[in-house]
């Protein structure tokens, strides 16, 4: 198993527990916390997985660790949102609130709370699915980012003068 897979196992794991994790951080989570976290562990998933490919690794091992990392975030981002819009389901007061925003939004919808219940069980893995793809794509361009570092910072061999010839 190459070490850019290797790497992005480990760090997909570590993305669904952070960006679930990191997503229920009040006011903040689930727009900044859960982004961040993504791009932090596909960069440095992407710096390890080209460390521990070898010497001839290149951009692509970071790449590819950051890209199994981002999946592990939108992983976590699917049942994050799951979670929240089960949340808002089985807590009556607040499904109360919610039904009252969306008629105030939509007053002529027509939308009974069965409907919006039903609206509430799609949208919840929709959602988690788009934002989830943001997170992925975060994650394999700052894999490749780490990758690229990791490979600037190994050591160069000395450059030999090319050969003199007279003719």
């Amino acid at each position: 198993m190459s070490g850019g897979l290797k790497s992005g196992l480990l760090f997909a794991i570590i993305s669904i527990v952070a960006v679930v994790g990191f997503s229920f951080i009040p006011a903040v989570g689930v727009f900044c916390c859960g982004p961040v976290a993504s791009m932090a562990l596909g960069a440095i998933a992407g710096y390890i997985g080209v460390r521990w490919s070898g010497p001839t690794a290149g951009v692509g091992s970071g790449t590819l660790a950051g890209g199994i990392s981002g999946v592990g975030a939108l992983i976590g981002s699917v049942i994050f949102w799951i979670i929240a819009f089960f949340i808002v389901q089985n807590d009556p007061a607040l499904f109360e609130q919610v039904l009252r925003q969306i008629e105030e939004q939509q007053p002529a919808s027509g939308l009974t709370s069965d409907d919006i219940r039903s609206l509430i069980n799609i949208m919840g893995p929709l959602i988690g699915f788009c934002a989830g793809l943001i997170h992925l794509l975060f994650a394999v361009a700052l894999g490749a980012l780490g990758g690229w570092l990791a490979v600037r910072q190994r050591p160069q061999p000395p450059m030999t003068p090319p050969a003199y010839t007279v003719g």
